[in-house]
């Protein structure tokens, strides 16, 4: 396939915040860390690592595009250096999403750099009406310097664990028990330290099961029994009562079959989700 994209200085429509504006923003928490630049007219270009994740780029916008293509990624000299030639570092697909773009670890690692040494990585692609224009957008390295620190100050602290290693997590039980055994509480700590540091968790759904030795009814409450005590030792961790909603399933709900030993013994267990 032939992509004829314009260099970065034939594009027809160019978007780039100006130096005066230019500005960096950094937002760190234990579960992410951000590094953005608005660009005028465009959107956001965003650096982002995730707590368990890797660091990526992305650039998110109001108007998606209308069809797939693809984008190309230059290292881009700014005005001040005319003698420096823009070189491509890298190319993506650009899809119809308020995401059209994303690189991940090693491509923004390199941007990072480029911004470090003052290049401008600059993104170019057909516009996103009818593909009769050629676009570029470039993030600017000015004012980088001052926040880059913060952003990589952000990363060494990221939790070790990030949401999708502990947005399910299920623990186990004993048989005819409801008491929690060191590896239970070793994962509820995950699921509590987690939770106090990332507020877009809006709801923890815990449900209680058990086998099916034994009386129906009795394994209801037990079941009951077994969500409770996951209840209170998350709450003693410091994750607000407000936040949980208990259900217990008895033995109505098995993982796997109740035939053999090993059977029973994965569905005595509590499901822990987290909710966005």
């Amino acid at each position: 396939m032939l992509l004829v994209v314009a260099s970065p200085a034939q594009a027809l429509q160019h978007y780039e915040v100006n130096i005066e504006a230019a500005k960096w923003s950094v937002s760190s928490s234990p579960v992410k860390c951000e590094l953005k630049q608005q660009i005028p007219g465009f959107g956001n270009a965003v650096f982002m690592h995730s707590a368990g994740g890797e660091l990526s780029f992305f650039v998110k916008v109001s108007q998606p595009p209308v069809k797939d293509s693809i984008a190309l990624l230059y290292s881009s000299p700014p005005y001040w250096k005319p003698d420096i030639v823009a070189r491509e570092i890298s190319r993506s697909s650009l899809i119809k999403s308020s995401t059209p773009v994303y690189f991940t670890r090693d491509v923004a690692l390199r941007m990072l750099y480029e911004l470090d040494q003052g290049m401008q990585p600059s993104l170019h692609f057909r516009d996103f009406a009818d593909s009769t224009e050629d676009v570029s957008v470039a993030v600017s390295t000015v004012h980088f310097r001052d926040h880059w620190p913060d952003f990589v100050n952000c990363q060494t602290r990221l939790l070790p664990f990030g949401f999708d290693d502990v947005k399910n997590t299920s623990m186990m039980f004993d048989s005819g028990s409801a008491r929690l055994n060191k590896d239970a509480k070793e994962l509820l700590d995950r699921v509590a330290l987690y939770v106090k540091n990332d507020k877009t968790v809006k709801k923890l759904r815990i449900t209680g099961h058990t086998d099916s030795i034994g009386f129906r009814y009795l394994n209801q409450l037990l079941s009951q029994r077994r969500a409770r005590a996951v209840s209170k030792y998350l709450i003693s961790k410091g994750v607000p009562k407000t936040k949980l909603s208990l259900i217990g399933k008895g033995e109505a709900r098995p993982h796997v079959s109740n035939v053999s030993k090993t059977g029973r013994k994965f569905n005595r267990r509590v499901q822990v989700q987290l909710i966005r």
